[in-house]
């Protein structure tokens, strides 16, 4: 059977969980479309992105504005669309910072903003401007010449006020958190924040609360363009890696994924 990554952290959900699970994004992504735009490969299909929106500019200035507050200074933000107006302002600040390949399939890239040339900003912050001008980053490199993740900023499907983040379905976020931690990027101290649209928040926190699982990555913060949430979340987050929860596949789908799992060993992972 071929397997994404997180598939088999949705397969310790019990039947009727996930069918909330999908129900939920559904019903989600039905609101979002009436704000979001579009994707250039994958046009409306929210299962395959996390979408932009109405707003995400005013949002991106309010994750810089909580991260000033809180005096952030490494950052990791994953490559969502909506995600993209807070990448060029990184740019335009000349932050350095790291984000994932698309599916984790080519690890993490590092952009230095020195390296983007004026004018080239707003391209730079694009998946395919962020190839060109970032460095792809060897994990077992970030474990020995980065310093820890002070802020790392995700896109979402749904988030509920107690921190709890659904995204594509496919629990990418939750293992590049995983990853991060078990190599010491990500600490107790690292600070969540998930980007979303006002609509993308779930506000019936007793579907939240029921499809919480071990794995799931809590997050502190919810920015939308309106609002910026601190979430009631009291639940510690994973340590590191479940790999009980993983098959091969999923391990082989990740380089960086496969680097770990060597290093601890090779644990058991399921057939």
């Amino acid at each position: 059977m071929n397997s994404q990554p997180g598939q088999k952290a949705r397969r310790s959900v019990s039947s009727d969980d996930e069918g909330i699970r999908v129900e939920t994004r559904e019903r989600v992504w039905d609101q979002l479309r009436s704000v979001a735009r579009p994707d250039s490969r994958f046009a409306w299909d929210f299962g395959e992105f996390i979408a932009d929106y109405e707003g995400s500019s005013d949002g991106a200035a309010r994750i810089l504005e909580l991260a000033d507050r809180l005096d952030c200074e490494t950052w990791l933000v994953t490559p969502d669309n909506n995600l993209s107006p807070l990448r060029e302002r990184l740019i335009k600040r000349d932050y350095t910072f790291l984000m994932p390949t698309y599916g984790i399939r080519r690890g993490f890239l590092k952009l230095d903003s020195q390296t983007v040339p004026a004018g080239d900003e707003q391209f730079a912050a694009t998946l395919d401007g962020m190839t060109r001008f970032g460095t792809t980053v060897p994990l077992e490199r970030l474990e020995t010449t980065h310093s820890s993740l002070d802020i790392m900023v995700t896109g979402a499907s749904f988030v509920t006020p107690s921190g709890l983040r659904m995204g594509k379905g496919h629990g990418f976020f939750d293992q590049k958190w995983a990853m991060l931690r078990e190599v010491g990027l990500a600490t107790s101290e690292t600070t969540l924040v998930a980007a979303v649209h006002d609509v993308q928040v779930l506000e019936e926190e007793a579907v939240g609360e029921a499809l919480v699982e071990p794995h799931d990555t809590i997050v502190d913060y919810i920015v939308t363009p309106t609002r910026t949430i601190r979430t009631d979340a009291d639940r510690s987050r994973p340590e590191g890696i479940h790999w009980d929860l993983l098959t091969m596949a999923e391990v082989e789908t990740i380089p960086p994924l496969k680097t770990l799992w060597r290093h601890a060993g090779e644990p058991q992972l399921e057939e």
